[in-house]
This record gives structure tokens, sequence and C-alpha cells, in this order.
């Protein structure tokens, strides 16, 4: 096929765009299988082809047994919330500033309750997650007693409308079929003048598309992401369904996670090593402390660089309600 499906341009939400402003690049996922995404030429949004897209039904159990913290093998959720308290932690601070005690929120996509248990030890009253998998769900449930949680899909949960003054949504966009109907539906649960943050992967990841690591493109691109946002996707779509927004870069992985990719072309065995930050020695000694010192501002100086460049294997919209 040398043009995209325009029917699966209408599920998805990308209508409003021609199937000739697609081309299409062939990709191999990270189970192995040959695919195609078909990419908009003029934002650079990428689009699996839609014979590799799963069930949504999947998200309820089966992704969890798949994608984790560690290859090829599945970790409790209490694991995965020691394995991400400092990811969590950085990705928390991006919008605690908004935070009150009066504040209405809703996190979609909740997993494990790392983002939410910040939220509520912030002091906030009325605090909600959204979460498909029914073992995260579960787990959130007893371990954060002040949150409450809707065990369903986003797009089928049943939320009030205009009640929301937060809503934020952590590494989910790229799984929906439809991150119109998604934004749309985000659009209708804020209350006026909302904030929503969101966070995707980056289809202009650094390692993706200025290093040109074929290892790595090989991990990238996996058949749990339907689609891949540039900075200019996700501002087109969510200034079209009535959000003021901005996008910034934001760096997961530190460079010494990059330095690994570079040398070895296969992903680090577990996330906790991949999000650490590598501290060389653990003396007193002038010479240690200025080493370890050297280190970490060599972290800094790279992630100043690459969000600069907006080149972050993540991409943060923070967008307001319009009226």
């Amino acid at each position: 096929m040398d043009f995209i499906d325009e029917n699966v341009l209408e599920i998805a939400g990308f209508n409003n765009t021609s199937p000739m402003d697609y081309s299409r690049k062939a990709v191999i996922l990270r189970d192995g299988r040959h695919a195609n995404v078909w990419v908009h030429e003029e934002t650079g949004h990428g689009i699996l082809d839609v014979q590799f897209w799963e069930d949504q039904d999947y998200y309820n159990q089966g992704y969890r047994k798949e994608f984790g913290a560690k290859l090829d093998e599945r970790l409790d959720p209490i694991q995965h919330l020691t394995i991400y308290k400092d990811l969590n932690e950085k990705q928390f601070n991006t919008f605690s500033s908004k935070l009150t005690k009066d504040t209405k929120f809703l996190e979609i996509g909740s997993s494990f309750g790392g983002i939410l248990n910040k939220v509520v030890n912030a002091g906030v009253e009325v605090c909600h997650g959204v979460e498909p998998n029914k073992r995260d769900a579960e787990f959130v449930s007893k371990n954060n007693g002040k949150a409450k949680i809707y065990n369903s899909r986003f797009e089928d949960a049943q939320l009030s409308a205009q009640y929301y003054d937060i809503v934020v949504g952590i590494e989910v966009l790229e799984h929906v079929v439809s991150p119109r109907f998604f934004i749309k539906k985000c659009f209708d649960v804020l209350c006026p003048n909302g904030l929503i943050y969101i966070e995707v992967p980056n289809h202009n990841d650094v390692l993706l598309s200025t290093y040109n690591n074929v290892a790595y493109q090989r991990f990238f691109y996996h058949k749990a992401h339907i689609h891949y946002f540039t900075e200019k996707s996700l501002l087109s779509l969510f200034s079209e369904l009535g959000f003021e927004a901005d996008v910034s870069s934001f760096l997961m992985y530190p460079f010494f996670n990059h330095v690994w990719w570079l040398q070895n072309n296969t992903p680090q065995e577990s996330a906790d090593l991949a999000l650490s930050n590598l501290v060389p020695t653990n003396g007193n000694t002038p010479a240690q402390k200025a080493i370890n010192n050297f280190y970490e501002k060599v972290e800094m100086d790279y992630e100043n660089l690459i969000n600069s460049n907006m080149l972050g294997d993540c991409l943060i919209l923070q967008g307001q309600k319009i009226i």
C-alpha cells in the first residue's frame, strides 16, 4: 500500500488530513516484526500501520505482562512504585506548583500510583485516577485510600463534565486509537480555564532522530504505541480542540544511558539502571568529590543541551482550556 488507509485516518481522528500527506517509514518493532509507520510530512506525526494495533482490552491485562521496568520479567506494582520513585518526582514537579488543597485533580492512566501518591501528599483533597489495568487499579485503591480510582479506559469512564481543575496524562496518549476523542473528553471534564499536562514519547527523540541509532529504533517503535507525537502535532491537535498550550522537551533517560546505547546497541536490563545517574566514587576525598561533581555537571549540561533543542525522549504539553 502506497498511502495510509483513509478509514484509519477517520478512526484515529486525523480525517482533516489527506492520505497523500503521509509517507511510509519502514520500521522494525520491538518484537522483531517488520512494520510501517505513516509519517505526516508537515508535522512529523507518526501512525503505526493498523494491522499492528492491539485491541484496547489489551490494557486490562496483557500490557503489564509485556511492558515493565525489567526486560522479560513481570514486576509487582510495589516494585514499579519503588523503581520509578525519582522519575515520578520529576514528572510531578512539572505541575505541582499549580496544586492547592482545593484542586480537583484527575490523572488518566494512573498506573501504580506514583503520581497520585505525591498529589495526595501535597494535600489535594479531591484526587481521582483512571486506570484500565485491574491489578494496578486495585493496588492503588488499597495503597492510597484518599484517591478514587476508576478501573476503566478513560474513553469509557463515567466522569462529571466541567469538574476537574487539572487533568494529567503521563505516557498515555500514544496508546489510544483516537487522540482527538481523548483530548475532546479532557476538554469536557475540565472546568473553565482548567489546566492539562500531557507527557508523550518524542518522535524527534535524539537517539532516533539525531544519533540515528538503528538498535534504538528497533526498541523505540512497538505495538503498544499507535501514535508518535512531535511538538507540531501536539500543538496542532490541542489548539484545534480548544486549548492554548506550550510544549517543552523532557529528558527522562540521562546522558550515560545514551552512552550505553551507543556502546552496546541494546537497552539496559532494567529501568532502575537506565534511569539512574552514575555516581562513580563513594569516598570523601577532594578528588572523589570533584569527580562526582564532574559527572553530575555532565548530566545537567547534557539535559539542558537536549531539552533546549527539543530532542528529549519525551514531550510535555502544558495547556489551558479556553472558553
